[in-house]
Formats: C-alpha cells, structure tokens, sequence
C-alpha cells in the first residue's frame, strides 16, 4: 500500500515537474523572442496663435491612417479631422483650430489598435 502511494506521488510530481518547465520556457520564449508590436508615439502637442494652430509631433513605426480629433473636457468629441495617411518616421502636423476656442481640451489620435489621448490649453486674450 505504502509502495504504490509512493510510486504514485513520484509519477504526479515528474508530471509536475514538466509541465512547470514548458510554462517557464514557453514565458520565456514570450519575453525574450517575440516580437512586440510598436505604436504610434505622441511626442509633443503645443498651440500656435494667430491663427490658432495645435502642432503636433508625433514617430510612426508603421505606415497607416491616422484619425485625429478634439474632444472637450468631458470627453464629447468636438471635432475631427479628415483621416491621415503617414508614412514610417517622424512627423508634424499643423491642424487648424476655430478662433473662438479658449479653455481645457483633449486631443485624440487614434489608429485601428490604438488610442492616444493628451490634454492642452487655449488661452484667448
């Protein structure tokens, strides 16, 4: 009885074994040999006056259209723009803003797999 306990726990543990070192490699293998997919980076957002411009910066991994938009405080969106279509690389666009804006808003660029959002100001004097 004793014996055939034993054999058994012996047989559970190496099937334990295995299986833990196929995890371990196969998370392994993940993080150190996959690749990972890069998104588009949002590098710098500023307002130009006269005229009202919002200039943004941003590095392209990929070539794909781009959907950028105005979204007030809350989030309702505002306002957007017709689709880009850029290259790989870096880039800046210059989209125009009404005159009469002034206050909190977000930006929104948006790709099929991503979404990137970042706050800005509009100070009309």
């Amino acid at each position: 009885m004793l014996e055939t306990f034993r054999t058994a726990l012996l047989i559970t543990l190496s099937i334990l074994v295995v299986f833990l070192l196929v995890q371990r490699f196969k998370k392994h293998w993940r993080q150190h040999h996959m690749p990972i997919p890069r998104h588009m980076e949002l590098l710098a957002l500023e307002v130009v006056y006269h005229p009202t411009l919002l200039r943004i910066t941003m590095a392209v991994p990929a070539p794909g259209e781009l959907f950028p938009a105005l979204l007030s405080a809350g989030h309702e969106r505002l306002h957007a723009w017709p689709p880009v279509q850029l290259d790989k690389g870096e880039h800046v666009l210059e989209l125009a803003l009404d005159p009469g804006l002034d206050g909190a808003f977000f930006f929104e660029i948006s790709t099929g797999t991503q979404r990137t959002e970042r706050r800005f100001l509009v100070r009309q004097a």
